[in-house]
């Protein structure tokens, strides 16, 4: 929607990118679950993450990314990987597989292969390394991080330093959002109360992000006293969200 790819968009929030980066990654936490023959992610929206996590997720896996030339930053809650060195890999977004499968094959690209060892490597040094405070928070664990939406750096500032007037709770929004002139809230269900319970006013769009949909509600189609209908007044194609979200941009 920004014509910029998402880890640039990250990176132009952050004030620490390494110098001699060349490529940044989207990292994003996630919990798992095993099945008998598949790997099940945790939606986002129902992972308790915070800034916090992601300090201490940094200092966790960087020893090991530090011998692949890579490093691992927060960007308030949000996670960024910046390389030297650029992968030739094609991973999937996060969003085709939070709430899904795992992927059962190597990443395309002539760095597919070295992608999926890194990050069955990461797995495995999180599965040592439990986070204790999520623990006693009741909290599930961080399994792994699924990096995406690449980016070479640096990059034209004024390709990469749009920022989207949105309140929000998704990490990675939250990092490249001005919630200060938010004319419209991005949520998925979950994250939903967090937000209306802040006292701010309700802004005049709410979106709420799904699996495949998104529902768009404006104040003038809330429904009056009696019984409302929650019925859509239409059914639109995803072109149609975008043009309407760039308009508020």
């Amino acid at each position: 929607m920004t014509e910029c790819a998402p880890a640039a968009l990250l990176a132009a929030a952050s004030s620490s990118i390494p110098v001699g980066t060349r490529q940044v990654w989207v990292a994003s936490p996630y919990h798992a679950q095993l099945m008998r023959d598949a790997v099940h992610v945790l939606p986002e929206g129902q992972l308790a993450w915070t800034a916090d996590d992601a300090v201490r997720l940094c200092a966790v896996l960087n020893p090991l990314l530090a011998e692949e030339q890579m490093q691992l930053l927060n960007v308030g809650a949000a996670l960024l990987l910046t390389c030297k060195k650029a992968l030739d890999a094609y991973p999937h977004s996060f969003a085709a597989i939070a709430g899904h499968m795992l992927p059962d094959r190597h990443h395309d690209g002539e760095d597919g292969g070295r992608l999926d060892r890194l990050l069955s490597e990461l797995q495995m040094l999180l599965f040592q390394h439990p986070s204790m405070e999520r623990h006693e928070r009741q909290e599930s664990d961080i399994n792994g991080i699924w990096l995406w939406g690449s980016a070479e750096w640096p990059q034209l500032d004024e390709l990469a330093s749009r920022h989207i007037p949105v309140a929000t709770r998704n990490p990675f929004l939250q990092a490249i959002a001005d919630g200060r002139s938010a004319r419209m809230i991005i949520s998925d269900s979950a994250r939903l109360d967090e937000l209306l319970q802040t006292g701010s006013a309700l802004p005049e769009m709410v979106i709420l992000a799904g699996d495949g949909y998104a529902a768009v509600m404006k104040k003038s189609w809330l429904p009056g006293w009696g019984k409302p209908d929650w019925q859509p007044k239409s059914v639109k194609a995803e072109p149609a969200l975008l043009s309407m979200l760039q308009s508020q941009l």
